[in-house]
């Protein structure tokens, strides 16, 4: 199993955002809740009216962990791999790990924006790095 879900119809607003370099999420249009992951039905109501809409990409490192051992094939070669988990200006949290190339001393409420970095079949995945 890949770490990053292949696009299919439910997640395909997502990676065309992507591919303009824009992290998109799922926003309930019956009560506005953000949502991440994809879903089919509101977390917060239990609506079924769900939007996409740009997100800011931005937020604050909410928690972290540092993969040290490889457990998929596309992790070889690339670790460590600093694990974390954005709050987003959104009040979403959105799984990732950091960009390629930043340094691992990552900190709980470190200022945090959306890059985009290609994996081995060309997918788009939304990864983040530290803002200055």
């Amino acid at each position: 199993m890949p770490a990053t879900p292949a696009p299919d119809e439910r997640s395909a607003p997502f990676f065309e955002a992507a591919e303009r370099g824009v992290l998109a999420l799922q926003r309930c249009e019956a009560c506005a809740t953000f949502l991440s992951p994809v879903r089919g039905r509101c977390t917060s109501c239990g609506d079924t009216r769900i939007a996409w809409v740009d997100s800011s990409g931005r937020g604050r490192i909410w928690s972290h962990g540092r993969l040290r051992r490889s457990y998929l094939p596309e992790h070889e070669g690339k670790l460590p791999l600093d694990l974390v988990l954005v709050e987003l200006d959104e009040r979403v949290r959105f799984a990732s790990r950091l960009a390629t190339g930043e340094d691992g001393n990552v900190r709980i409420g470190d200022r945090v924006a959306v890059v985009f970095e290609r994996l081995a079949d060309g997918t788009p995945a939304a990864v983040f790095r530290r803002e200055v």
